[in-house]
């Protein structure tokens, strides 16, 4: 091979560019085996130093099954908003999202951390040598937060990314899934779409006021006690309770005003559904994954 030819197979193997691919060439009297440990090697110590930095942006990457509802949903942090949007960094998010959802288990809703898939092997490299590589590459320190897949016929999933940077990754992506005694037509689903943007907008922390976890009720209450020190006894457990009340419909999905419609509820918009389709349509879960 020219000189050429062996900088550009190089670079092709391990994404190193073309001044890096030229000095291991020569360092290495044009052995391309060499070479690429030696970008390794390069790469692992160049990583080791970025591995400190504080990583505050970053995206939500998605992968979607063609044949299915099922996906896979990874969050990736980087230093800067610049790397977030940038193509090296979108396409080490997709191709990572993509090896987790096909290594993930069959018929369940699956989760885990980096510890848990950096041995995934694509083309005889692992994902922990691609995050060196990546962060060699693109020279930023990158973390690979956590992922989850969704893989089960029991619900149907709706997603929804906001502020994209792709078609599958952006700053913010929410999910609900719903369960139904029916199938669901494309208009239905389109009519719930709605659901998931607001999950993004107004981040329930709960579906329901029985999903709403006690703990946080009774902290609230404590709050609420803390701010009403000058008010009358008597008139104290109303108050709170009004506040209580407040608090549960601002912070539970159902309970929430729609937001294209802030006279409906979310609870009010799936009767509605329900009612007009024949349905008994119910949200089981509803998700919230942000950078």
């Amino acid at each position: 091979m020219s000189s050429m030819e062996l900088i550009k197979k190089l670079r092709d193997i391990t994404g190193s560019g073309i001044v890096d691919c030229k000095v291991a060439l020569n360092e290495n009297n044009n052995d391309l085996d060499l070479s690429v440990k030696w970008l390794r090697e390069k790469g692992i110590l160049k990583a080791q130093k970025k591995q400190s930095r504080e990583t505050k942006e970053g995206v939500v990457s998605f992968h979607f099954d063609e044949n299915s509802n099922n996906f896979t949903v990874c969050k990736i942090s980087c230093e800067t908003d610049f790397v977030a949007k940038n193509n090296d960094f979108l396409k080490f998010c997709d191709d990572l999202t993509k090896l987790i959802h096909i290594n993930s288990d069959n018929n369940k809703i699956s989760f885990g951390s980096y510890e848990d898939i950096k041995n995934l092997d694509d083309n005889s490299k692992t994902i922990e040598q691609s995050l060196t590589d990546a962060i060699s590459k693109i020279g930023e320190n990158i973390q690979i937060e956590g992922f989850t897949s969704y893989k089960t016929e029991e619900f149907i999933f709706i997603t929804y990314l906001h502020n994209k940077y792709s078609d599958t990754a952006a700053k913010i992506g929410s999910i609900i899934g719903v369960k139904s005694d029916k199938a669901l037509s494309a208009d239905i689903i389109s009519s719930l779409k709605i659901i998931p943007m607001q999950v993004s907008a107004m981040k329930p922390i709960a579906i329901d006021e029985e999903n709403l976890d006690n703990k946080i009720i009774e902290d609230e209450k404590d709050i609420i006690k803390n701010q009403l020190t000058d008010i009358n006894n008597d008139k104290i457990d109303q108050i709170i309770a009004g506040k209580i009340a407040k608090f549960i419909k601002e912070n539970t999905l159902l309970n929430q005003a729609l937001i294209s419609d802030p006279k409906k509820t979310i609870g009010q918009l799936i009767s509605e559904i329900n009612k007009e389709y024949n349905l008994s349509i119910k949200i089981m879960i509803m998700e919230l994954y942000s950078i």
